[in-house]
């Protein structure tokens, strides 16, 4: 499958996807991830979007977020205010429980070693 086909296939996917380093930093995101942080009203062409730990009070979310650079993979349910993990993103009680589901896994860059984790987000 060429790179191209591969970008457009998690661009076009329905449900937010955020890839991230084990330094928490997101180094992509699909439409559906962009339109929901639009609706928390930050902007992301205006700083590097990161994970922080500190402020995940689900602590299955939490869990998933750092063990998955052991190779874990998990499957989230009930998840409450997903998305207040990410920096610079205010979500309001009303909207806070959109996304109730989230997968998370890991993506190996060879047998060994773990490059990324992948959290889709579901409602």
């Amino acid at each position: 499958m060429n790179d191209r086909l591969f970008c457009q296939i998690i661009d076009f996917f329905p449900y937010p996807i955020a890839i991230f380093t084990p330094q928490y930093n997101i180094t992509l995101v699909n439409r559906a991830f962009e339109t929901e942080i639009r609706r928390y009203a930050l902007d992301p062409g205006n700083e590097a979007i990161r994970i922080l730990l500190y402020k995940i009070t689900d602590m299955q979310l939490a869990t998933g977020v750092t063990r998955v650079f052991a190779g874990d993979t998990f499957f989230l349910e009930d998840l409450k205010n997903p998305f207040a993990m990410f920096s610079g993103i205010e979500v309001s009680e009303l909207q806070a429980n959109r996304f109730s589901k989230a997968v998370i896994f890991p993506v190996p860059s060879d047998d060994v070693r773990i490059t990324h984790g992948v959290i889709v987000f579901m409602p």
